[in-house]
């Protein structure tokens, strides 16, 4: 007798299989001679009995449902080397051979004492395999849009994934969207759009701290404004965001008003009576923060309620709405907004889709936020451009810091371009012959050799590139991209696991051949060799911090470097100490860039030695981990980067001084940059902890592996 497992939820399975087959429960109940009311209860997962759950699959496959028996094969198997995959994940099957792997590989290790290069390449494969088969047994993907602002982000996200209040409720297809949409400016953090149990939002705040920073900047820059006049000497202006002087202006109510004086709108402003009113600008402040009532904005979660009468995206769009410009007396200034949706996913197969609307680009390109979904493997990129500006600023930016900082490649699914044109524009595209495309279609592909021709140029070449025009392109086509692209994304790990399936196999089946031991002895020989003669990092290429420094000085907005300099230096807008990590982990790059070239060379000359054929997938394994411990490295340069200096750099009495020279004339910023550059110069000592810090890095994440492959008595740290 079969005995399932409840967290397999076998009943849900059952309603599954038999809706997908278009059998009623009636119909079920009478071919398995169980009441109706039993299989409803199965169905909901109230009746786990084997021998009930055993007589409805063997009906529903007497009922011509083939995958009824499959499950039942799958719910028997017993799972003790990864997490059980749900069975419609779309590479179970690879899964249940890499499980059948790790447990030969288990009991091949447990038999008897192996000789030490067999046991090291085995256990460097079983890590491997656990490692992506974990990630291809979860089934969540998140598809992140980044971009500048006013691109139209908002709102192709909007038309690509059916975000829209129903047509009869407005007049124009372009104010449908459920995002807020606008000329930029206008979303005030990320937003998720997931699925949810019923329509609603979900928000995580921005902390006291940060709240009270945004304030103070819109205090100062409003009080400088009626005090000292808008601008610095050199012309330079400070403010806070669009978005962000919307919020404080509806949250604490000091909204402009509109009049009508001789026919013609004039605005007052009641930030200029406040200031006004207040004898210094921390009076000015505190009646701010008092008039924002902070202490009643506790709501983090609204539903909605059907006895409103209005469609639910309808809800969804006017609170979402309120939301996003601080309009809501109990709800505070979010720091990330959720939008629940119910059955969002309902159109992505079986995978567990969060679309994520970013904050647009407005200045700095490389930000904190967006490096974690950059660097996030679970996580699809979608660059987005206006039309003519394809592929744009940004994406360049964005794209080459990918590959300098993260050592991306750009053939795996992971990073797209979407182009949004507008009217015409597609048909405003010329041949090399100077004519006019005839069809958005032709168009579209004179754009896609211009961009492939630039990107190339840039060596960025490979990246998918997607043209969508809501007015008049198919949303479907757009969707089966992305959707494909994600499908890749799992079909190159995939593939991975399977090729390390069959080398884990090759070794296990030949691993009583005395070539095959040979050939993994020499092959852990000349790897050793090879790292006795090569085992060092390169010599330091450029100091960590002058990609902050250089940021700095070409900031397009001196108000940006104005806030980060109130913020020792981390601002989300210019975070310097990110910028520090980022130039510590492209300095390794580059020092580490002729360490690997000469390993794939040696590598090579290994797969071409016929003596060594029989290690030839372990050859190809060891290639694989040496790419994977590169980007280990990278990324612990960054986290280390920011530790060496995440203190002394936001304790440094350099930020008072750098905040102090707003007002004194021309070329504020690049004031602020020689401040830095001066102290950073003169802290010698963090840059010997940073280069010993790197140092060990590059031994423990790419030397220590290689060496347990190499050394019968090397262990990794």
């Amino acid at each position: 007798m079969s005995e399932y497992n409840p967290n397999q939820k076998a009943g849900h399975a059952v309603a599954r299989l038999r809706a997908e087959a278009g059998v009623t429960q009636s119909t079920l109940a009478e071919k398995s001679g169980l009441d109706q009311s039993r299989i409803s209860r199965i169905e909901k997962g109230e009746v786990v009995s084997s021998a009930d759950i055993d007589r409805v699959l063997d009906a529903l496959e007497e009922l011509g449902v083939t995958n009824a028996n499959n499950f039942k094969k799958y719910a028997e198997r017993k799972w003790t080397q990864i997490e059980p995959p749900s069975f419609w994940n779309p590479e179970r099957e690879c899964l249940e051979i890499t499980e059948d792997t790790l447990e030969e590989i288990s009991n091949f290790l447990d038999a008897e004492e192996r000789p030490w290069p067999l046991r090291r390449q085995i256990e460097k494969h079983r890590e491997s395999l656990s490692r992506a088969a974990n990630y291809l047994v979860r089934l969540n993907h998140n598809i992140a849009f980044i971009g500048d602002q006013g691109v139209g982000k908002s709102t192709g996200i909007s038309f690509i994934f059916d975000l829209l209040v129903p047509p009869s409720a407005t007049d124009k297809a372009i104010n449908r969207p459920v995002l807020e949409t606008g000329a930029g400016g206008t979303t005030f953090c990320e937003v998720h759009i997931k699925t949810g149990p019923e329509f609603g939002i979900s928000l995580l705040p921005m902390n006291d701290a940060e709240l009270r920073e945004l304030v103070a900047d819109f205090c100062a820059s409003k009080w400088a404004i009626n005090t000292n006049g808008l601008r610095d000497k050199g012309g330079e202006t400070i403010s806070v965001s669009r978005e962000a002087e919307r919020a404080i202006r509806n949250m604490s109510g000091l909204v402009r008003k509109k009049e009508i004086v001789d026919g013609k709108p004039i605005y007052n402003d009641p930030v200029n009576e406040l200031v006004k009113s207040s004898d210094s600008e921390e009076e000015f402040r505190t009646q701010v923060l008092g008039l924002m009532r902070l202490e009643d904005r506790t709501r983090r979660e609204l539903w909605y309620d059907s006895s409103t009468r209005k469609h639910p995206m309808e809800w969804v769009t006017e609170t979402f709405k309120a939301v996003n410009n601080g309009r809501l007396s109990d709800v505070s200034l979010p720091m990330s907004i959720d939008l629940l949706i119910p059955s969002f996913s309902r159109n992505f197969g079986e995978l567990e889709i969060t679309v994520i609307d970013t904050k647009g680009v407005d200045d700095v390109a490389v930000r904190e936020d967006l490096d974690h979904r950059l660097k996030d493997p679970r996580t699809k990129v979608v660059f987005c451009s206006r039309f003519n500006d394809a592929p744009g600023t940004s994406t360049r930016v964005l794209l080459q810091h990918m590959q300098k900082t993260f050592s991306e490649r750009f053939d795996t699914g992971k990073v797209s371009i979407l182009a949004l044109p507008r009217a015409e524009e597609a048909r405003s595209m010329k041949d090399d012959m100077g004519e006019h495309a005839l069809t958005d279609s032709e168009g579209y592909e004179f754009k896609r050799m211009q961009v492939t021709s630039e990107l190339s140029a840039d060596d960025l070449a490979g990246i998918p590139l997607i043209f969508y025009n809501f007015e008049s392109d198919d949303v479907n086509t757009v969707q089966a991209e992305l959707f494909g692209q994600i499908s890749y994304m799992r079909k190159s790990v995939e593939a991975r696991l399977i090729d390390l399936c069959d080398a884990t196999q090759d070794i296990i089946k030949n691993h009583e051949k005395q070539a095959l031991n040979a050939a993994l002895e020499e092959v852990a020989n000349r790897l050793n060799t090879f790292l006795k003669g090569n085992r060092r990092l390169g010599a330091r290429e450029r100091l960590a911090h002058v990609e902050a420094i250089n940021t700095a000085r070409d900031v397009r907005y001196a108000s940006t470097l104005w806030a980060a300099t109130r913020r020792n230096g981390e601002y989300s807008g210019l975070n310097i100490l990110h910028l520090v990590g980022v130039g510590a982990a492209r300095d390794a790059s580059l020092r580490s860039q002729r360490w690997f070239i000469g390993l794939d060379a040696f590598l090579k000359s290994l797969k071409a030695d016929g003596d060594l054929a029989l290690a030839g997938r372990s050859i190809d394994q060891i290639a694989t981990s040496a790419s994977e411990s590169k980007r280990v490295f990278q990324e612990a340069v960054i986290r280390g980067g920011i530790e060496v200096y995440r203190d002394p750099l936001s304790q440094a009495p350099v930020w008072s001084t750098c905040a102090s020279e707003w007002g004194r004339g021309p070329k504020f910023k690049l004031r602020v940059a020689d401040h830095l550059e001066q102290w950073f110069t003169e802290k010698t000592e963090l840059k010997e902890i940073l280069e010993n810090m790197i140092n060990s890095l590059w031994e423990k994440s790419v030397i220590a592996p290689l060496l347990q492959l190499a050394q019968e008595n090397s262990t990794e740290d």
